[in-house]
């Protein structure tokens, strides 16, 4: 394998960004008071730990966005949604519920089965060090330091999957002092929501605890208008708590416990009208396309507000996980040790033909697993000649899935043996076990050659052994059997050279290698081999990040080109046998040849006067697959070559406003404005067979508009979120819809909010 850095391909197509990049570097870079982290040692500095070690965001060789603490509260971030939309070319879709999140940065994104018992991702996700990307990829959002969005493969710090980028939460530690907070809302569709903190030290200098967390209802936007009743009501509850324990100077242990709930009356989605192959032949005998039944509700965006289905439904899930964290420095060396574990659980229960008829329902329980640790030795100190970081880590993911779907009084695939009364008979069922067991070894050290000059090389070897067994099922059937097991090794180099040009202007180029494990099959078919390949990526980045005026302006600009080997696909559907007439489900995963994804992202933090800040991003992503002339759609064979990746919209913008100025005493009083711009996006593989609405997204604009008072104990808001009540969605899915696939609608909000800080 050549580790050649820039290619000429590659080098066309960075060119293209930096002129891209160019464009936008008077209009946009890394959002400051929006996009850089919590730790503020001066006015103009901030400090991140994207690196492992506390260093100046203006000085990090990497193009990363984090968020404060402070924004998380300015712009009212609930959930990962929120974040993003602060950050440059990253996306997201939805799937039904809150914990339900693919996520892509610079298009590069997660297409498996959302539903797999182990589920590698393209991200890597952590949460104070510790690793719940296996878990949760909205994890809670309260008493939080801040969040850093990492763009670009970050294997040597982040670890596996670390393909398209990382996003690094860190929480607020216990300290050594009494203080906390309570905040209480109030929004629309009966949305009541409190959350607060509390820090106690417990032996002084020694021992401290922090204990946080959150609860919200809603009586939901959409309503069911069967006489069943319901809708999408949902419970969310969450809760941390921590003790930090520091017995000398240079020891410091973190243990942390974490538990989310969510419970969800329906899927959050609404029919389009538009039914694809299997199920506008089972339905209607006719192929696919618009032809849903109104059913009573009618279609997005019509109808974004009422679902008719007949049998209740339940969906949801729980997280939780343990992790300690220690740090023992020894001179001019750190050795950092994270160990922890997790539990998840994802369910479906009921109505899942989304109709007033009795066709079908299903039970899903899923219950993913996983234990993961990671020890690590770096040197510490500034004006080092070498920096250096050397590690290794260990784990293992595993998950159960029991899935099965039942027919209904009224199902249009009855057996003719049953004579029409198979109410309850399994029509498709699967039982899975999937494991995968992980280790590496990692390190990464950079030559400060002179005060301005810095060459840095980084290096991480992966093993991963992944199994599955599954059995699958139609009508009491059993129609498939695998047992597999599979073995994966990757060794990917990074190579970054930075150059200091002033105090305040940095000028960075980056090469790098994520690598994502493969796997096996969990089900037979023609058109799949038994196992899949490792997704491999080159990323080329040229970027740069200066402050001006004191401070006042602050700007990055990067350009990228990203060279995506074996992307793997979900390959997810289901048909009418023509020799036995079962219905069979096909669920896999194949390798397209190759992908490609180029472009620039800019931001960047204005303090126009003391009262009056100004933040603003742009992010410009080209992709698609360079080859991949045998996609499996929907049942069709297809070629995509050409096409754009899914969940990759070619334009994101963001633009945030905020003054703040004194009313009186210590009172202040600030209205803020944030806008963010999607463009469209194919929104599911679907849209590669029948290229139309609602598998494409359509583009979007959104703003919301807060107001409020505050001084330093107390903070009063009022805010709408889409304040236009603009109509958009963010990804389209199929389950056996009778009245077409669904989406998850936008809305508007109205709400206000109070808090208090002790």
């Amino acid at each position: 394998m050549s580790y050649t850095l820039i290619g000429m391909r590659a080098t066309a197509r960075l060119a293209a960004g930096v002129a891209a990049a160019a464009l936008m570097g008077g209009v946009a870079a890394t959002p400051a008071w929006a996009q850089d982290t919590a730790t503020t040692t001066s006015p103009d500095e901030i400090v991140v730990t994207a690196q492992r070690r506390e260093q100046s965001l203006q000085d990090v060789p990497i193009a990363i966005t984090a968020v404060t603490a402070q924004t998380l509260q300015d712009q009212n971030v609930q959930s990962v949604e929120d974040y993003f939309a602060l950050t440059p070319n990253v996306s997201f879709q939805s799937n039904g519920s809150r914990d339900r999140k693919d996520l892509a940065i610079r298009g590069i994104s997660n297409q498996l089965n959302p539903y797999a018992d182990v589920r590698q991702s393209t991200y890597a996700f952590y949460i104070d060090e510790f690793n719940v990307a296996a878990g949760t990829s909205n994890p809670q959002i309260v008493d939080l330091e801040r969040i850093e969005v990492l763009r670009g493969p970050q294997g040597t710090y982040f670890g596996r999957n670390a393909v398209g980028g990382a996003i690094n939460v860190i929480t607020k530690k216990p300290v050594n002092e009494f203080e906390g907070f309570i905040d209480a809302g109030y929004s629309s569709y009966n949305t009541y929501r409190a959350e607060g903190a509390v820090n106690v030290p417990v032996i002084d200098g020694l021992l401290a605890v922090r204990a946080s967390g959150k609860y919200e209802h809603s009586d939901g936007f959409i309503k069911n208008i069967n006489p069943i009743g319901g809708g999408n009501d949902s419970e969310y509850y969450t809760y941390r708590a921590q003790a930090r324990l520091t017995p000398t100077d240079n020891f410091t242990l973190d243990l942390t416990y974490n538990k989310s709930n969510e419970t969800v009356g329906m899927r959050n989605g609404v029919p389009t009208g538009f039914v694809t192959a299997t199920w506008a032949s089972v339905y209607y005998g006719k192929t696919a396309g618009n032809i849903g039944a109104a059913d009573g509700v009618g279609f997005f965006p019509d109808n974004s507000t009422r679902v008719n289905f007949n049998r209740p439904q339940e969906v949801g899930g729980d997280f939780e996980y343990l992790s300690g964290r220690a740090v023992w420095e020894i001179g001019t060396v750190a050795i950092t040790g994270v160990v922890g574990t997790l539990r998840s659980e994802v369910f479906n229960y009921g109505d899942v033909d989304g109709g007033s008829r009795d066709y079908f329902y299903e039970d899903l329980f899923l219950v993913r697993k996983s234990t993961s640790g990671e020890l690590r030795v770096q040197s510490t100190g500034n004006d080092n000649l070498f920096d250096w970081s050397v590690g290794t880590s260990v784990g293992r993911d595993t998950g159960v899935m029991d899935q099965s779907t039942y027919h209904g009084a009224d199902s249009p695939l009855c057996p003719a043996s049953y004579a029409g009364k198979c109410s309850g008979l399994e029509v498709t069922g699967l039982d899975s076990n999937s494991s995968t067991d992980y280790w590496a070894m990692f390190g990464q050290g950079t030559l400060n050659v002179t005060s301005k000059l810095a060459a840095t090389v980084g290096v991480r070897y992966s093993r991963e052994t992944v199994m599955n067994y599954s059995i699958t099922r139609s009508n009491l059937v059993q129609t498939g059997v695998n047992d597999r097991v599979s073995k994966f090794d990757d060794f990917s180099p990074k190579f970054t050279l930075s150059y200091k040009v002033s105090p305040d202007w940095l000028i960075f180029a980056n090469a790098s290698r994520g690598f994502k494990s493969g796997g096996t099959q969990t089900s037979n078919n023609v058109n799949l081999t038994n196992d899949f390949k490792p997704e491999t990526l080159w990323d080329y980045e040229l970027g740069t990040k200066f402050d001006l005026f004191d401070g006042k302006l602050r700007v990055d600009v990067t350009s990228f080109y990203m060279d995506w080997k074996n992307v793997q696909q979900t390959i997810r559907f289901q048909y009418i046998d023509t020799v036995t007439g079962l219905l069979r489900s096909v669920s896999g995963i194949a390798n397209a040849a190759a992908a490609e994804s180029y472009g620039a992202e800019a931001s960047f933090d204005a303090r126009i006067t003391p009262e009056f800040t100004l933040s603003g991003q742009v992010g410009w992503n080209k992709t698609k697959f360079k080859d991949y002339p045998n996609a499996l759609i929907d049942g069709a064979v297809i070629n995509v070559t050409g096409k754009q990746l899914v969940n990759a919209p070619e334009w994101t913008l963001g633009a945030q406003a905020q003054y703040k100025r004194t009313i009186a005493g210590d009172l202040k009083g600030f209205v803020r404005a944030e806008w963010n711009f999607r463009d469209k996006m194919i929104s599911n593989p679907y849209a590669y067979r029948y290229n139309v609405y609602p598998f494409i997204s359509p583009s979007y604009h959104n703003v919301n508009l807060r107001m409020g008072l505050e001084t330093e104990t107390i903070r009063a808001t009022v805010y709408v979120e889409n304040l236009f009540d603009a109509k958009y969605f963010a990804n389209a899915y199929e389950k056996a819809f009778y009245s077409g696939v669904q989406v998850e609608p936008s809305y508007r909000v109205v709400g206000a909010s109070f808090g208090i800080k002790f």
